[in-house]
């Protein structure tokens, strides 16, 4: 089948925010596991990390094995980030009262061994978004509410200090992916899109990331690189024009190719 394509060729895979310094990202959903519900406990390769309110201060005792490892401010919830790491890292997102600045992050390092190191509180007003590696550094990626934009914080030793980069949340998107991405072999690389309607390329797996005049349509036979979430890497070239694209396209819109004795889908 033909499929619409923009006016110009889209820009080569490299410039949808690739960086291939970036080993490892690292978060247990997508795109931020924050995303879910704050919870009070979490499970770490050194022991059980939990929250404990204290009457009557507005603060909360963050506690690793029944041992205090230090107070924050205000409703304390935890994430697990999932890294490639001897360490476990454990981010802790207090909810304070003041209606303008509701968040307050502080981050934990839990092992190697019976190690643990707590941050300086950081990320004040900020809301959670995603993390990576950069080297040997974990790169903490917060929001900030009505810009678009994504802060970086790396991990130094007992505080977190904020990088001179500033995101948008479709490059923050595009450096997890990157590197937590599935590789798809050659042998079932080849896809077709089923369903109805336009397939809509993406630069990150995002849906707020949908490239507005770049689709492929029903029947179009494209090469599948790599999956992220609910997401597909592919490659398309157009057997027609000869115009290749690159990028995100939901899951939900790829079939696997059929062999002429297999029934229709």
């Amino acid at each position: 089948m033909a499929t619409a394509f923009a006016a110009m060729t889209p820009a080569p895979r490299g410039r949808l925010f690739f960086r291939a310094a970036i080993v490892a990202c690292v978060v247990s959903m997508h795109p931020w596991c924050a995303a879910a519900d704050e919870h009070t406990h979490v499970a770490t390769r050194s022991g059980p990390v939990e929250t404990q309110a204290i009457d009557g201060a507005g603060r909360s005792d963050i506690r690793l094995r029944g041992a205090s490892l230090g107070q924050v401010d205000g409703a304390a919830g935890l994430v697990k980030l999932s890294v490639q790491d001897d360490a476990d890292y454990v981010l802790v997102d207090a909810l304070l009262p003041d209606p303008q600045c509701r968040h307050r992050f502080t981050l934990l390092q839990i092992g190697p061994g019976d190690e643990a190191t707590m941050s300086q509180p950081f990320g004040d007003c900020l809301t959670g978004f995603g993390a990576r590696r950069a080297g040997d550094k974990l790169v903490v990626q917060l929001a900030q509410e009505g810009t678009g934009q994504v802060h970086e914080f790396v991990w130094m030793q007992d505080r977190m200090k904020e990088l001179t980069n500033v995101l948008t949340r479709c490059e923050a998107a595009q450096l997890t992916a990157a590197s937590r991405w599935i590789p798809v072999e050659s042998a079932q690389a080849v896809r077709v899109i089923s369903g109805t309607g336009r397939a809509w390329f993406h630069t990150a797996p995002l849906d707020e990331c949908k490239l507005p005049q770049l689709f492929v349509i029903p029947g179009d036979v494209l090469t599948v690189l790599h999956t992220y979430g609910e997401y597909a890497d592919v490659a398309y070239r157009n057997p027609r024009t000869g115009r290749e694209a690159s990028g995100w396209i939901r899951l939900d819109r790829i079939a696997p190719m059929r062999t002429p004795s297999e029934p229709p889908l």
